[in-house]
């Protein structure tokens, strides 16, 4: 029994040791943080700047890394650093005298603590760069080595993430691989103007910014501001190995048709046959009962113009920015509007048959108007899962 515990301990042991030995200068679970920003355009060409922040535990003097993808166009790197400013955190007491009754101590510090002085500087970084395994490797010298962190900026091209097939884009963009474990990644994508991207809730217009300044060394003072860019669709990971990387996929187009104009066709086949299904039931019942006619027509179209209703309303309050609809004002008045509008198509249709035609019609009519828009919403939402799910691909990790 004995020996059968001691074997299993063994082989316990066994991986974390093949892992020291793998990876002997990992810095734990910091290691660093890199971030990136990437444009895609209509050539299939992707621009990437990244912003990698690494621990320097080490006293570093060089760094490499490897970025995914063959015909990588390297631009531009540049190291950010700081000059520091020191400050006594402990003073210890070295000497005392006293003179007329009064003690007077002198004080040594004994312990310092260091301060970077903000803004920071910028230091042209000179690579050298090499091919192996679809990758291109990227070593240096680091040009200021005396640094707490270690901040290296990069920006590249490349046409290695990108694949074009009937007018649609689909792209596998993957992080950069260092021999450092990494604590936080941070993706945001973009695309150029008049492009649309898939995902996308909410955009905000970086690109002029940071590829005007891109082709320069300049470039670094907006790269230093990666962590903050959010382009309306971010992923993000967390504790990756050595050398492993973060992919992100997805699609991209010169319009929002070019993507989803085979979700449209099949809503709108799934529309009329869902209409001629109810033009259907309706004749086949009023043939039996004719007074049903009324009721059921009234309350089948109550409840398509309300659902209509509500999904311009959620239109309206997701696309407020683009429309213009900056005050609240307008937004509470759309809310008001909706629920006045609600409370008149449930109700004034199935009372005003209820008045003419008798209670048990008007009852005949209100269901009609709830059965007609509870599945309308079913369909909504299970077209919406089924978009999310085609549309928004969980990131990928190698």
């Amino acid at each position: 029994m004995k020996k059968i515990i001691s074997l299993l301990f063994v082989l316990l042991l066994l991986p974390i040791a093949s892992a020291a030995s793998l990876y002997p200068d990992s810095y734990g679970y910091y290691g660093q943080n890199q971030y990136y920003y990437t444009v895609f355009d209509g050539e299939g060409e992707s621009a990437v700047l990244a912003r990698i922040e690494l621990q320097n535990v080490e006293n570093l003097t060089e760094f490499s890394f490897k970025i995914p993808g063959e015909n990588i166009s390297l631009i531009n790197i540049v190291q950010e650093y700081y000059d520091y400013t020191e400050e006594c955190s402990n003073w210890e007491e070295v000497s005392c005298s006293t003179t007329d009754d009064v003690e007077t101590c002198n004080k040594e510090c004994t312990d310092y603590i260091r301060y970077p002085v903000y803004p920071p500087s910028y230091a042209q970084v000179s690579y050298t760069l090499g091919e192996s395994e679809g990758m291109t490797s990227v070593s240096f010298e680091i040009p200021e080595q005396d640094q707490d962190n270690i901040y290296i900026l990069a920006y590249y091209k490349t046409n290695s993430y990108v694949s074009e097939s009937a007018g649609v884009y689909e792209y596998h963009f993957q992080t950069i691989q260092d021999e450092y474990d990494t604590n936080y990644v941070r993706v945001s994508l973009d695309v150029a103007e008049d492009l649309y991207l898939e995902g996308v809730s909410s955009a905000i217009d970086y690109q002029k910014e940071v590829f005007a300044t891109s082709e320069s060394a300049d470039f670094a003072r907006v790269a230093s501001s990666l962590s903050y860019i959010d382009t309306g669709y971010t992923e993000t990971a967390t504790s990756l190995d050595p050398y492993e990387s973060f992919s992100v996929e997805g699609k991209y187009a010169n319009s929002w048709w070019n993507i989803h104009w085979w979700e449209v066709v099949i809503g709108v086949l799934v529309g009329i046959a869902i209409l001629g299904a109810i033009i259907y039931g309706i004749r086949k019942i009023t043939k039996k009962n004719k007074k049903l006619g009324l009721p059921l027509l009234l309350g089948v179209a109550s409840g398509i113009l309300l659902f209509g209703v509500w999904f311009a309303c959620s239109y309206l309050l997701q696309n407020s920015y683009y429309l213009g609809f900056y005050n609240d004002t307008v937004m509470l008045f759309i809310i008001l509007l909706t629920i006045v509008m609600s409370i008149f198509l449930l109700a004034v249709p199935a009372v005003w048959v209820g008045y003419t035609e008798g209670v048990k019609s008007g009852m005949i009519c209100f269901i009609a108007t709830v059965l007609t828009l509870f599945i309308l919403c079913v369909i909504a939402i299970s077209w919406l899962s089924i978009s999310s799910v085609t549309t928004s691909p969980e990131p990928i990790f190698y």
